[in-house]
């Protein structure tokens, strides 16, 4: 770090969105979202260790990343499992002898459907909920810590969630979960952002998948079409638009972003609650 308290991959001179040369672990990235980002991070140069519980599935992916010219190593993750966390930032250290960019993107959406309102919400489906959402997420930033300060500064990039910025009928635990990620994020932004580690976090919104896993968290079509309608922009939200928001969150484009939510939703929080129902009326 020199007097200006600029690091070697933060310089105003090198605002390049490549990833040449950094070394990235994406965490749940078998499917969906988190495979996305894996493949963009790769594409921009870096060279990737995909860590996830589905270890036959994050294979793939990495060994797909591999054919098309990048560099990818899939690792077995299990978030609940503080050592696993521990070794798959080891590996990306070991192997490509430092770490430059976490993606904290595992996340209980199994779990979803079951999580209703707090009434209902069992004490077993709030603790596994923030285990894996929270505690899964903080794991990994407490062992990404020190080979970025070692590697003289880092990008850590938290998925969070609409969730977790506003109240909801359901997803009692997901959103309290999301809002600590929130909470988390802005917390170790204000810790290590002084040693060149910066912290964001992406918020998607309505994301449509391509076949690889359920659509919108598993919700039912006729739900998913509810909250569409709620979407300022016409066409649906994909997980390459999050994938974008993370890879430009990880390069040295967005050197001056940290603490901040970056919210990917097509304008679904953007506007009054009863946006929908003007619609009707204005067309009248």
């Amino acid at each position: 770090m020199n007097r200006n308290g600029e690091t070697a991959m933060n310089k105003p001179s090198n605002l390049s969105s490549s990833l040449k040369e950094r070394v990235a672990v994406v965490i749940g990235c078998a499917t969906g979202i988190g495979a996305a980002c894996a493949r963009r991070l790769a594409e921009r140069g870096a060279s990737v260790v995909l860590a996830d519980i589905d270890f036959e599935r994050v294979t793939y992916v990495a060994t797909q990343i591999a054919d098309a010219g990048g560099q990818a190593l899939p690792a077995a993750c299990d978030v609940r499992d503080e050592a696993q966390v521990a070794a798959a930032i080891a590996l990306a250290v070991d192997r490509f002898g430092r770490l430059d960019v976490l993606h904290n993107n595992a996340a209980a959406t199994h779990l979803v459907a079951s999580d209703r309102d707090v009434l209902s919400l069992t004490a077993e489906l709030w603790d596994q909920t923030l285990q894996i959402n929270v505690r899964g997420q903080m794991l990994a930033c407490k062992h990404a810590i020190g080979p970025m300060l070692a590697s003289g500064g880092g990008s850590i990039i938290n998925t969070s969630s609409l969730s977790g910025i506003a109240g909801e009928l359901t997803s009692t635990a997901y959103g309290a979960s999301k809002a600590a990620i929130n909470q988390l994020t802005r917390a170790v932004a204000t810790q290590y952002g002084r040693r060149g580690i910066r912290v964001n976090a992406v918020l998607p919104g309505l994301i449509q998948f391509d076949g690889d896993r359920p659509a919108g968290r598993g919700l039912p079509p006729s739900l998913r079409e509810t909250l569409a309608r709620h979407q300022l922009l016409p066409w649906p939200g994909r997980a390459d638009d999050i994938a974008e928001a993370v890879a430009f969150l990880a390069s040295d484009a967005s050197r001056f972003v940290t603490g901040h939510l970056l919210v990917v939703d097509g304008g679904m929080s953007a506007h009054q609650p009863f946006y929908a129902d003007m619609l009707g009326v204005l067309d009248a």
